[in-house]
Formats: structure tokens, sequence, C-alpha cells
């Protein structure tokens, strides 16, 4: 099988993938915050060949999948489906296997690869690893309901399912491999969207990335001239005329106003009319 030299299952690979893509994410969009804050431009710079680095991975990576399925497990073996159905179902040691093909069957309503005839020369069926007197596996039967479990199937009729001949209102009588093909293809499609969905959300970052250092630019423009504006204006103002205009700013009578009695004879010469009465006066 292709994943025998592996170490681990694929999907604990796929897994740590995902962290690894999360995790990046993460560190990317908290240096793209951390640049918009910050007054320089290195490291909007720096964020931008990131993003745009990414994003041509991303890119490489469309192509190699629409012109080879192959690398990412896009296309389907039919040469070798058959032969390792035969060789390594419900054989010890390749449970994983097993419980793929078991889940396919149940859900896509398909037994074998091509037909039910694959079981018949199987080490499955020669070494009698199954319950005595099953000629196909009971994933391969009709079930009770769509939600029963592939682990634990539950026929409508478990020994008509396993005639000679095949019976379709209780054995599922179409192959697995178009079927298989068919899914194939519609994830294919989906991881396609997918990249192309991912390729312009980050062509909209580093735009947005060039428009924030655009918008910096001008800001820090529109401050050095209003600085610059008014350096000039109070360099080039009179000293004297400004604390002229600043001393007639309000009229004399706001700072001074005279008492009601200022111009009466008796306030101005007391020693004239000293003795005399305030009504001769």
């Amino acid at each position: 099988m292709p994943e025998d030299g592996l170490p681990e299952p694929p999907f604990y690979y796929v897994a740590l993938a995902l962290l690894a893509g999360g995790l990046t994410i993460c560190f990317i969009s908290t240096l793209g915050i951390w640049a918009t804050y910050m007054p320089g431009y290195i490291l909007l710079t720096i964020y931008f060949l990131v993003v745009l680095s990414l994003l041509l991975c991303e890119c490489a990576g469309g192509v190699l999948a629409a012109i080879w399925p192959r690398c990412v497990g896009l296309q389907s073996a039919r040469g070798g489906a058959v032969g390792a159905l035969q060789a390594y179902y419900a054989v010890p040691d390749y449970e994983e296997f097993t419980a793929a093909v078991d889940l396919a069957q149940t859900y896509l309503q398909c037994c074998g690869m091509s037909d039910a005839r694959n079981y018949d020369m199987s080490v499955w069926q020669l070494r009698r690893l199954g319950p005595r007197g099953l000629s196909v596996p009971l994933s391969c039967c009709v079930q009770i309901t769509e939600d029963v479990s592939y682990l634990n199937p539950m026929p409508v009729n478990q020994s008509r399912c396993q005639d000679i001949q095949p019976n379709p209102p209780y054995r599922h009588a179409p192959g697995c491999l178009g079927k298989l093909e068919d899914w194939y293809q519609e994830q294919y499609i989906i991881f396609m969207l997918a990249l192309f969905v991912m390729a312009i959300f980050k062509l909209g970052i580093l735009l947005s990335t060039v428009f924030s250092c655009i918008r910096l630019r001008k800001h820090r423009q529109y401050i050095r001239s209003y600085i610059m504006k008014n350096t000039d204006n109070k360099t080039n103002q009179n000293i004297y005329n400004r604390k002229i205009t600043a001393a007639h700013d309000s009229p004399i009578t706001s700072k001074y106003i005279q008492p009601n009695n200022y111009y009466s004879p008796r306030v101005r010469n007391p020693k004239i009319f000293q003795g005399k009465s305030n009504e001769i006066v």
C-alpha cells in the first residue's frame, strides 16, 4: 500500500499540516496588525513579502494539483484497487484499510471495487477471516436505515444478502471504483475552489498592505506640511505688530470704568466746598 513506508497513518500528517498552517496564519495576522501601527515601513515590507510568498506557494500547489492530481491523493489507482482489496481486506494490521472499505461500501452503497466477485479470490474469503457463511462483507448489504454505522452494519436480510447471485433489494450491485472516482472529483473541485478563495483573500491582504503604506505616507506628509506651515507663520510674524494687536484686542472701557461722581466739583475740589452742604453745590 502507498502508506506502508509511513510510521504514522496519513491523516496524522494531514493534521500536522493543518496545525502548522493555522499557526502560520495566526503569526502572519499578528505581524500584520503590529506592522500597521509601527511608524516605519520595515515590518510592512516583511509582512508584504511573507504574504506574497504564501500566495505564490498556494498558486504553485494549485498548479501541481491540476497537472498531477496523484501527488495530493486526488486520483484513484484503478489498476491496483482490486489487488489491494483482495490482499488487505480484513487482514490483521490493516484495520484502517478494512474500515475505509466498509465506510465506502456503506455510504456509497456499493460492493467490491468492480463488483462483489472481487471477494471470491480475496484473502478474507480464502482464509475464512470473517464469519462462516459470508460471501460478501455485511457492509455490502442494504442496511435497515441510512444512518447505520459502517462499524456495526445491520442488513435488511442477511441471508438474502449472502446469496450467490446478486440480489439488488438486499445487496448493493455496483462496484465502488466508479463512485470513488466521482467522490475524488468532487473533493478535487472543492480543493481547487478552496485554493482559489485563499488566493483571492491573500491578494486582498496584499492590496490592503499597499494601501496602508500609501495612507501612512500621505498622513506623514500632511503632518510635516502642517508643522512647517505653522513654523513659517510664527517666523514671519512681526513681534511688534503682535504686541500692538494684543494690546488693542479689547476697548479701553473694559479695562477701566470711571466712577459716577468722578466729574463732581465737590470731589475734584474738596477745599473750596468745605463746610457747604450738598444742596448748595
